[in-house]
């Protein structure tokens, strides 16, 4: 279940890390802390640029405690290892649907001249109550974003998000950009299906091993929407799947408004 202070990380989980997740805030303020220490994690997204690593997602481990379920990472996280600093961005003040997402795990995700691309993941979903495949892909300017929480500048309007499109609800898989098309190999949706006349959860499961998933984005209305989506189930197809020409796209990602 997804946590509501990740605090309780550092008491119950790694004692010797001296520092303080917020998880959620009632502000929208950048928390930092002295080091570059974190707890071991997993299915986490991780993004270089110069000196700085930005870290999406994933759970914190307990290494004392293996047999315990990991915990939810609800923050992200910049990491200066030049200073030496952590910088905290609470999820709670991010877009829509970007927030649940962030603090998911098993991405499918990769990076292009200094763009983010994060697609699916697995996690915590608030508005459902429960745990689900994120049908959401989202799209950031990494060096932009760390500019902006270092000089402490407005970055929510960073983020470009196609969101509710079921196609897109992958974890595990494997993300590929090339020119203006994404690949989406392997992975798996994972979703609660609420049984007629009760109150239970079923859990489906769907295996895309051996799948690949090519699309490309389009503009509507202001909005980023999934184009030329096309599924090969094989191998012996995967020719079907890829175009005459990989058309170009400018790399520069527009601010969009979401107000």
């Amino acid at each position: 279940m997804r946590p509501y202070s990740i605090v309780a990380i550092f008491l119950l989980m790694i004692q010797t890390v001296q520092a303080q997740f917020v998880c959620f805030s009632d502000s929208a303020t950048v928390y930092t802390f002295e080091g570059t220490t974190v707890p071991p994690m997993i299915g986490e997204a991780n993004f270089s640029s110069g000196h700085y690593k930005v870290i999406v997602g994933g759970k914190f481990l307990d290494t004392q405690h293996p047999e315990e379920e990991a915990i939810y990472n609800c923050d992200v996280l910049i990491l200066d290892f030049e200073q030496q600093k952590t910088y905290i961005l609470p999820l709670s003040y991010f877009p829509p649907f970007v927030d649940d997402q962030f603090a998911g795990v098993n991405y499918a995700y990769t990076m292009e001249n200094d763009t983010a691309y994060i697609l699916g993941g697995f996690g915590y979903d608030q508005a459902k109550g429960y745990q689900t495949t994120f049908p959401t892909f989202t799209i950031f300017p990494v060096k932009t974003l760390i500019d902006s929480v270092v000089q402490y500048k407005d970055y929510l309007n960073l983020f470009q998000v196609v969101e509710s499109d079921n196609r897109l609800a992958i974890t595990e898989g494997n993300l590929v950009k090339i020119g203006a098309y994404f690949l989406v190999y392997n992975g798996r949706e994972i979703t609660p299906i609420e049984e007629e006349f009760t109150d239970c959860l079923t859990v489906n499961e769907w295996d895309f091993r051996g799948q690949l998933r090519k699309f490309t984005l389009k503009k509507s209305e202001g909005y980023l929407e999934v184009d030329e989506f096309q599924i090969c189930n094989t191998s012996k197809v995967f020719y079907q799947c890829m175009p005459d020409t990989w058309k170009k796209e400018p790399a520069r990602v527009y601010e969009l408004d979401r107000q």
